[in-house]
């Protein structure tokens, strides 16, 4: 009999789950599943926040390298026939741009970045444009165009995040001089301006602001190119 009773509880135990052990487990394993979704979806909202403010930052490098790089190895003119400038004001003519002074610069090579409607010339002026709403642009050609005094400069997108730029002037000859940061160019008395120091661009994305100061070479010695 003691056999026969304990079979009998041994059979029950195995006979199944009760209903309201079955609603729980339902219950259990819902709360779970949504749980680990509402995680995972978060996971995936702080990583792609966290990839576009790593892609803006890795954007704001490359441009300013570019700029620097591009300051750096410009081929210089004598301006005015006297200051030996690598980075200088100028006006670029057209109708578009015959009433702006902008900073420009002469590449003995072209950058890759520019689009050229058959092969790419070398001897290119590239000046920098800074529109509102819409970014900072470049504008090309090469001297070796026939019509390169005649048609408009070509305009290429550097970036769309560039939302100011600011001029640094510092006196080299003053010891105690401090930099004096201004936010449109300097403009002497006959009208012409003064090139700065170094320039900081401004980038912004989504609230998030990004600052870089590129140093401009002014004075070089040697033969110019052209």
């Amino acid at each position: 009999m003691r056999g026969l009773k304990i079979n009998r509880e041994h059979f029950r135990s195995r006979s199944g789950f009760t209903l309201l052990e079955i609603m729980f487990a339902v219950f259990m394993g819902a709360a779970l599943l949504v749980a680990a979704t509402t995680f995972v979806f978060s996971l995936g909202e702080l990583w792609g926040k966290g990839a576009n403010v790593w892609l803006f930052q890795k954007h704001v490098r490359g441009v300013s390298r570019f700029l620097e790089q591009s300051f750096q190895t410009s081929s210089w003119k004598l301006s005015d026939g006297e200051v030996e400038s690598v980075v200088y004001w100028s006006n670029r003519g057209g109708r578009e741009y015959e009433n702006e002074e902008l900073l420009t610069f002469e590449l003995e090579k072209s950058p890759g970045i520019l689009v050229w409607p058959e092969k790419p010339l070398p001897y290119v002026v590239c000046s920098l444009e800074l529109e509102d709403e819409e970014g900072l642009y470049l504008l090309w050609r090469s001297r070796l165009e026939e019509d390169f005094g005649e048609e408009e400069p070509r305009k290429t997108l550097i970036s769309p995040f560039v939302k100011g730029i600011k001029y640094f002037y510092i006196d080299p000859e003053d010891e105690d001089a401090e930099w004096e940061i201004e936010e449109d160019p300097v403009k002497e008395a006959d009208g012409t301006f003064t090139l700065p120091q170094r320039i900081e661009v401004i980038f912004e994305y989504e609230g998030q602001e990004e600052k870089r100061q590129i140093p401009l070479p002014s004075f070089f010695r040697g033969v110019p190119i052209l």
